[in-house]
């Protein structure tokens, strides 16, 4: 009996996550925002559901390997940095097709297309909530606790696909699922190769600065028309660091200082993971938010 409630427990951290990051999110909007709430209501929503996964191991050698800061090899930094900015573009068309496929094509490419939260804070505030704080407190859990005690279970392309699922899940919209789903399958998968949470912290903070950069463009200068512009450099943009991007990663797998991916059970070890009650409440509480929401 023991053994199965710390099973549930990870899944069920999910459904605890999702349930805060709603109700917390709609406290924040209720109280008109601010610094000092949006921090809390981000630290809260994710410390929670960590300490419940960090309940569930029994043993935690592979976490604090993985949390303890270590000298990451030449060009690491560089690989996490150009494929934050991928990200970042990447997700940006495509959330900006999926509103044209929903007939919203006329609009202009709001902070809403952007999926970034809609808050009153001031850049700096900006830099620290949602740059710095979101990035480590997201990634402590999801590719840290989680994708570690993940790993303990199933095969490594399993807990790939498995992590950009809930990411995109988390963020609760169709509107703005593609590109969480991929991010969160790279920011995996540098936690995966490097062994080490901070490459995907690095390259989650580098996609939220380069939100926040859009949003002040698009905030100063969107009576010139300026995403006209914006978009087409965004293309290069995206066409030049998806190239410098597997590039560096190309470099390390061929100097064999990052792992290849390991052969798995594929469908069948995701399959496990899914059919965990705490992860099927969790999909219930998302699809009840798309209906009700």
């Amino acid at each position: 009996m023991t053994n199965n409630k710390i099973a549930l427990l990870p899944g069920l951290s999910l459904f605890v996550c999702f349930c805060l990051l709603t109700g917390s999110g709609k406290l924040t909007a209720y109280f008109g925002g601010g610094a000092v709430l949006v921090a809390l209501s981000e630290l809260i929503s994710f410390a929670v559901p960590f300490a419940i996964v960090l309940f569930s191991m029994r043993e935690k050698k592979t976490l604090i390997r993985r949390l303890v800061y270590k000298k990451l090899p030449r060009g690491a930094v560089g690989l996490t940095v150009k494929a934050g900015i991928t990200l970042a573009v990447l997700s940006l068309f495509l959330n900006l097709m999926i509103y044209q496929l929903a007939g919203l094509a006329g609009a202009d490419l709001s902070a809403t297309a952007l999926g970034t939260p809609q808050t009153a804070l001031g850049l700096v505030a900006r830099l620290v909530v949602i740059v710095v704080l979101s990035a480590m407190v997201e990634e402590l859990y999801l590719r840290g606790a989680l994708m570690t005690v993940h790993s303990t279970r199933v095969g490594t392309s399993a807990c790939l696909v498995f992590s950009g699922l809930a990411f995109a899940m988390l963020h609760g919209s169709l509107m703005n699922f593609a590109g969480p789903l991929i991010a969160g399958i790279v920011y995996a998968y540098l936690t995966y190769i490097f062994d080490s949470v901070w490459p995907a912290v690095i390259a989650h903070a580098v996609n939220n600065l380069y939100y926040v950069f859009v949003l002040w463009v698009t905030d100063t200068y969107a009576a010139f028309g300026i995403w006209n512009y914006f978009a087409a450099l965004n293309g290069l943009m995206l066409l030049l660091f998806l190239y410098l991007s597997l590039r560096a990663l190309e470099r390390l797998l061929v100097r064999g200082q990052v792992p290849h991916l390991e052969k798995s059970a594929g469908l069948y070890d995701l399959w496990l993971l899914i059919q965990n009650p705490g992860v099927l409440a969790f999909a219930l509480a998302f699809a009840a938010n798309l209906i009700l929401g």
